[in-house]
């Protein structure tokens, strides 16, 4: 089953599968005189602002220079047409955004006059409306871990935040939000051994029998991974691209 995605001020035009992707926002974001031009721009930074802030605070920089660059980077590549040489032949969307970070941090000593945040550039609001401890909270390197490697498990937990929150929604507009509610139970709710709930306690505190928790688990994990699959198409380009991102998330949460 493939659900339709939902209506979002965070998402381009278009819907389906392989017809609206991160590289359709790209293309259209290349040309300034397009209607999509803003639209899709603000997409690019609302959903990958995180990973390019961690990579650049994996980096060594603190958290206010590493929001200020992260706002730079985004402004430039409003501004100067980052996208100008883009295939989405190249490679993944994710190796690309990767990839111009790098090179943009390469290039910051080469600009004698740093750009303060939103100064000379157009302010992008979706970093400017974030608090400091937003930002700031929960995206602190690990011990040890390389800025690539900071990048891809950032990458890969805004995605399935995202993902969760979509489920959130399609279980919302089709009345099935005991479905969203036990799987959230189940993931996130601890009890005070540490330990996560039982399907019982589940059911005791939503009204439900253990048998009626299992079967919304199980449904509730079915559209999680159809939404999951949905949501990476965004950023490749075919159903085996699909697979191969599957495995490298996986991957980069479990290093």
């Amino acid at each position: 089953m493939t659900f339709r995605r939902l209506p979002s001020s965070n998402l381009p035009p278009g819907t389906g599968r392989f017809e609206t992707t991160a590289w359709t926002v790209v293309l259209n974001a290349k040309d300034p005189n397009t209607t999509e031009f803003s639209q899709s721009l603000d997409y690019l930074v609302q959903n990958y602002w995180k990973p390019v802030y961690l990579f650049i605070r994996s980096k060594g920089k603190n958290h206010e220079k590493a929001k200020d660059l992260t706002q730079e980077f985004f402004a430039l590549f409003l501004e100067k047409n980052f996208l100008k040489s883009v295939d989405r032949e190249k490679g993944r969307f994710r190796t690309f955004l990767l990839t111009a970070v790098s090179r943009f941090l390469m290039n910051a000593h080469a600009r004698s006059q740093a750009l303060k945040r939103g100064g000379g550039l157009r302010p992008l609001q979706s970093l400017d409306a974030l608090k400091d401890e937003e930002v700031g909270t929960g995206y602190e390197p690990a011990q040890g871990e390389t800025p690539e490697d900071a990048f891809n498990r950032n990458w890969a937990q805004a995605l399935l935040e995202r993902v969760f929150e979509r489920l959130r929604e399609v279980c919302a507009k089709e009345g099935k939000e005991l479905y969203y509610e036990v799987l959230r139970r189940q993931f996130f709710e601890t009890g005070k051994d540490g330990r996560r709930p039982s399907y019982k306690d589940i059911g005791d505190s939503l009204g439900l029998s253990e048998v009626d928790v299992t079967n919304y688990l199980h449904r509730a994990k079915k559209i999680y991974k159809d939404l999951l699959r949905d949501e990476i198409s965004t950023y490749v380009c075919s159903e085996e691209d699909v697979e191969e991102e599957i495995r490298d998330l996986w991957r980069s949460l479990s290093a």
